[in-house]
């Protein structure tokens, strides 16, 4: 995302005091001497997120600036008021999912929602890079078992029959414009016999998905692992935006330099690229720093 994405991502708001406290700053593999400057990084609660946050912080890094890292912050709601705040000073986000929690509207269309997001964040303090090619966007998927029964294909035709059937996706999931609420009820309606809270995309969600134990599940195009037999229902009345990360930094961080190497890191995520990194962490286990070091290497930005 959204998350996410729903879009918005992830869990509810918490108390932000204690939620960035409570997690531990770890330098991003090893830190330099920060000749260029310094910056606390932080990174959203799902494998995505946390990959793209470990890459534009691994680039400044390998450019001299001292880098450390705060992982999985939890969503948007969190994360950005802590960036707000100058708990951090930079976190990966995607363009769609910020612009709606900012109230904004986006569209389906990168450079008409980057151009909103950035009106939105005018006067903030706060930048956004240039929007990275890739795109992670809400799903509403089924087995190929349920599309059949009940003759799926578009989340329209879910809405026909979603009373019969139990929702699993994000705890925060119902009170998302861009998963079940305000936009989605006015567009589609989605009314579910029940809702279950679970998890941002991932593996419980997935797990409830192939089980049976939910009949639809809220996962993510890019960078959910999504089960062999899962049927993405199209989203045929567009509710889900340009969802392109982006990387938000505090005004007084956002130099020049600074933003011609993230702006370098966007050219290249490209979708294809995203959603390796995000499978290696989700499906492979493994760690978000040294698959963002691979991406680094592989396109010669570090």
């Amino acid at each position: 995302m959204s998350t996410a994405r729903i879009t918005w991502r992830h869990r509810a708001v918490g108390a932000l005091t204690a939620t960035i406290a409570g997690v531990a700053t770890a330098t991003v593999l090893a830190a330099p001497l920060g000749a260029a400057g310094s910056l606390t990084v932080g990174a959203k609660n799902f494998s995505g997120a946390q990959a793209i946050s470990q890459v534009y912080a691994q680039a400044l890094q390998a450019k001299k600036y001292s880098v450390s890292f705060k992982d999985n912050l939890g969503a948007t709601e969190i994360v950005y008021p802590a960036l707000k705040n100058g708990d951090i000073d930079a976190y990966a986000d995607y363009q769609g999912t910020l612009l709606t929690f900012l109230g904004g509207t986006p569209t389906g269309d990168t450079n008409t929602t980057y151009k909103a997001l950035q009106a939105k964040l005018n006067g903030t303090g706060i930048v956004a890079s240039k929007p990275a090619p890739a795109v992670d966007v809400n799903g509403f998927y089924v087995t190929s078992k349920t599309a059949k029964k009940y003759n799926l294909s578009t989340v329209s035709s879910l809405a026909k029959v979603a009373n019969k059937l139990t929702f699993g996706g994000p705890p925060e999931c119902q009170s998302r414009p861009l998963c079940l609420g305000s936009t989605s009820q006015q567009l589609y309606n989605l009314q579910f016999k029940t809702v279950k809270k679970l998890d941002p995309g991932g593996p419980i969600t997935v797990q409830a998905l192939e089980n049976g134990d939910i009949d639809v599940g809220l996962l993510f195009t890019g960078s959910s692992v999504i089960p062999k037999d899962a049927v993405l229902l199209r989203d045929d009345k567009g509710l889900q935006p340009a969802d392109n990360p982006v990387f938000l930094l505090r005004k007084d961080k956002a130099t020049p330099a600074t933003l011609a190497i993230v702006n370098a890191v966007s050219a290249k995520l490209t979708t294809a690229a995203y959603n390796k990194m995000s499978l290696d962490i989700e499906n492979n286990k493994l760690d978000p720093a040294v698959v963002a070091k691979a991406f680094l290497k592989k396109n010669k930005l570090a």
